[in-house]
């Protein structure tokens, strides 16, 4: 009888805690939404207020929360994966490319050059770089869609960038987390590490193009469930040939694609995994990355941190707006291009945390890490009105 009640005791405390921080980050991200900011800033917000530094509501080290945000990472990949489509990336594939290596390649130049003035030692350095050079593929798509542009040419492009970047920013993962556990990387090594990571994808997508009649079928029935096999499968794969659980998740979302499907399947499938990743566990994953933020940052290292978020800015402006100028595009649509291409969210923020828990960060360089995004997207948002009414009056 003891241990039952032990148990329920437990269960109820976790029961407790999960619906605060429900109800917090819910209450935060409609007020951040209100005022037309990304939802997952103010479920951070929400984190930080019951987390230990405010309220301490929450115990950060729970088995439960733990667990919950493990799974609200690879949920968000999934559902990164599934908000790209690979035929806008194939048309746009030419122009993308070089406008994605310019927008990783100078912030991540930029990035690992700052972090090492400024003490960080080369890995942590080189992690640094690569979260400051990703691109937040959902919100660069939200805000082209709350504008209507997303049907053009400049859109196109900018979306086919932005996944370009991402796959770009796996493949220096797969490389900076190999150093990180070996010690040393030979090139050798980072050849083949390139060479998997590329071999994944492109059998992966190979696969999905093959099989899209036969996946057609089995998505029909329990379609949601067979989605999840997909989706933890290729997790594991990616797992077991050394590279990580996200790449897996994003291409699951890639290889389950809507012309396979009847469109409400699909609208149903992608529903499902949007509230999971963005309705549930996304929001606690944000929430609980909080409990890691260490806002004295700011006073310890603010000359870091401003330095950081330039080059950030700066880095994708020059590098993807750029891209598009060598390619002769209009001056106004590289302008938007750069512009869209700075926001940065989920995809920072998981990388960011998977970083800190894997040791190659510490608190400080998380909190700069997460202030940072929070930065940049704002730039985004604020930047985009006038640069899309610019060109509106020119057409």
């Amino acid at each position: 009888l003891a241990f039952c009640n032990s148990k329920l005791t437990k269960f109820m405390e976790n029961f407790q805690s999960l619906l605060i921080l429900m109800v917090t980050v819910w209450v935060a991200g409609k007020l951040f939404r209100a005022m037309r900011l990304p939802v997952i800033f103010g479920e951070l917000l929400g984190g930080v207020i019951v987390g230990p530094m405010v309220l301490g509501l929450i115990d950060p080290g729970s088995h439960t929360v733990e667990l919950l945000a493990e799974l609200g990472i690879f949920f968000l990949m999934f559902h990164s994966g599934l908000e790209a489509d690979p035929h806008e990336l194939a048309k746009a594939s030419k122009k993308s490319f070089l406008i994605a290596a310019g927008g990783i390649l100078l912030p991540f130049i930029g990035g690992y050059f700052i972090a090492s003035a400024f003490g960080q030692s080369m890995v942590p350095a080189l992690y640094i770089a690569l979260c400051v050079s990703v691109t937040a593929i959902p919100i660069t798509a939200r805000l082209l869609k709350d504008y209507k542009i997303q049907r053009s040419n400049a859109a196109h492009v900018t979306i086919g960038a932005a996944i370009l970047n991402d796959i770009m920013a796996f493949i220096l993962f797969s490389i900076i987390m190999s150093l990180h556990a070996n010690g040393d990387i030979q090139p050798s090594q980072i050849f083949w590490l390139v060479a998997q990571v590329g071999l994944f994808f492109g059998i992966v997508m190979w696969l999905g193009f093959k099989l899209s009649k036969h996946m057609g079928k089995a998505l029909q029935n329990k379609g949601f469930t067979f989605a999840l096999i997909v989706a933890l499968g290729l997790g594991l794969l990616a797992e077991s040939i050394g590279l990580h659980m996200i790449l897996g998740a994003f291409l699951a979302g890639l290889f389950i694609r809507e012309e396979v499907l009847d469109d409400k399947i699909f609208t149903k499938i992608e529903d499902r995994i949007y509230g999971l990743s963005y309705g549930f566990l996304g929001p606690i994953f944000f929430a609980s990355l909080a409990f890691n933020i260490d806002f004295s940052a700011l006073f310890t290292q603010p000359l870091f941190l401003v330095a950081l978020i330039a080059v950030a800015v700066v880095g994708k402006m020059i590098g993807a707006g750029g891209g598009a100028l060598i390619q002769k595009m209009k001056s106004k649509e590289a302008l938007l291009i750069a512009v869209a291409m700075n926001a940065r969210g989920a995809m920072e923020l998981v990388l960011a945390s998977i970083g800190y828990e894997a040791g190659i960060l510490d608190q400080s360089s998380l909190s700069i890490l997460v202030i940072m995004a929070f930065v940049t997207t704002l730039v985004t948002i604020i930047a985009m009105k006038p640069v899309i009414q610019s060109i509106r009056a020119k057409s």
